[in-house]
């Protein structure tokens, strides 16, 4: 089991190098969210997403930040607007989401999956679409 880490601020962030497997937690009732790092609306933000197999972080859109994924562990597929095909990605991989591009993340392999997605101003987001539970409105801000 991941050693639970406490959100990085200015005040505990040190040197500022750390590693964003330290902040998965997985559920296999939902798909999880832990925030890494981020201070007000006006600065850049880390969270740490985890899915369990079939699990997915849900159509959504960014319109004030770019968003920038590294794919920490596993495979899945970069969900796009309705009527737009899926794009496979697996671990290691980067995937750059402009500002105003929808986009949403499902592990559609037989592993966890873990990303860590880097936003550009704060993290404010809009869903798009039929959505899947996760944590995200439950224990942690939008």
């Amino acid at each position: 089991m991941e050693e639970s880490h406490e959100e990085l601020t200015l005040e505990t962030l040190g040197s500022g190098i750390h590693d964003p497997r330290d902040w998965r937690r997985f559920s296999s009732e939902q798909a999880t969210v832990t925030r890494m790092y981020g201070g007000d609306a006006d600065c850049s933000s880390v969270v740490v997403w985890c899915l369990q197999p079939g699990q997915e972080n849900s159509t959504h859109v960014h319109y004030e930040s770019a968003h920038f994924i590294v794919v920490l562990e596993g495979s899945g597929l970069c969900l796009r607007g309705e009527g737009q095909p899926a794009d496979p990605f697996i671990a290691g991989q980067v995937l750059i989401v402009p500002r105003g591009v929808v986009h949403g993340i499902r592990n559609d392999g037989h592993e966890p999956l873990s990303y860590a997605a880097y936003s550009t101003i704060g993290w404010k987001r809009e869903t798009v679409g039929e959505q899947a539970p996760s944590s995200l409105g439950s224990a942690h801000h939008e």
